[in-house]
């Protein structure tokens, strides 16, 4: 809404919701026609610009954004999180209360629903395919890493211009996982296109909101969305976010087999890590 060119009479609407913003939620279309010298069709013709059925879903999405960024209001800013006047500790407890926040958040926008078809997609497929870019893309890794342990496929693509040929060549019995914070990056949209017409489930991890990826998802998990694209120290919040749902998809794609796995997990470390000791009482098994 406040990126997206509109025409005059458009944009009248526009200004209005940014600044009446929950006031709206009993307020009919021909009463926020009326105030703003509009119509109802530049209200329909608003909600079809920004990708949504109808006006209602529109306003309901708008409503939604507003209740998480509400409840989401932390003393600590994602992306200046200390200052060059905070002491070492003060830079600790500040990063550790923004990981924190940054969990518990992504948390409250994670659904049942939304988790079974994410579980229900990796369960029914060969491999996984991961598009990302940047540091995502590291994150990825130790998701992999502990699916490889429990003997999924797991395929990080990262060579740039390639990407797009991987996702043509996709088996059509494995499923993609895109991480992207914007979800508008040109070349992992290119990516979600192709992996579309060819019949590829793709699940998102993406900010809150809508977007070019999602539209093309099949499952979507929201992240915390706290940080700006660029002004920042790190990607603190963003990290931690996405981390954490990828233990939670792991966990959860364990837990369908959850004997089997922890048999073969304890067997595979004893058989090829058996050279390890310790002399606390706590780590000696």
């Amino acid at each position: 809404m406040e990126t997206h060119p509109f025409t005059n009479s458009e944009q009248q609407v526009i200004d209005y919701l940014l600044a009446q913003q929950r006031n709206i939620k009993n307020q009919t279309t021909a009463e926020i026609a009326e105030v703003t010298y509009s119509s109802k069709s530049t209200l329909v013709r608003i909600a079809k610009k920004l990708n949504y059925s109808g006006w209602m879903a529109l306003k309901e999405a708008y409503l939604n954004e507003l209740d998480y960024l509400e409840k989401s209001i932390s003393c600590i800013d994602a992306n200046y999180p200390f200052s060059k006047r905070d002491s070492l500790m003060s830079i600790a407890n500040k990063i550790a209360q923004l990981e924190i926040e940054s969990i518990e958040d992504t948390l409250s926008l994670v659904t049942h629903d939304d988790l079974r078809k994410v579980v229900d997609i990796i369960a029914k497929s060969s491999s996984i395919h991961i598009f990302a870019t940047s540091n995502n893309l590291l994150v990825a890794q130790e998701f992999s890493h502990q699916m490889s342990r429990i003997q999924k496929d797991v395929h990080i693509h990262s060579l740039q211009g390639e990407i797009w040929f991987n996702a043509y060549l996709a088996k059509p019995d494995s499923c993609a996982l895109m991480i992207t914070y914007s979800g508008e990056t040109g070349s992992l949209n290119q990516v979600a296109e192709i992996l579309a017409e060819q019949e590829i489930p793709l699940i998102t991890i993406t900010s809150l909101g809508e977007n070019s990826t999602a539209r093309l998802s099949k499952a979507i998990l929201r992240l915390c969305t706290r940080e700006k694209l660029y002004s920042k120290i790190s990607t603190y919040s963003t990290d931690a976010a996405i981390n954490y749902l990828l233990n939670v998809i792991y966990s959860c794609v364990f837990a369908l087999d959850y004997d089997k796995n922890v048999a073969l997990k304890i067997a595979a470390s004893r058989r090829i890590e058996n050279d390890r000791c310790s002399d606390s009482d706590i780590l000696r098994e």
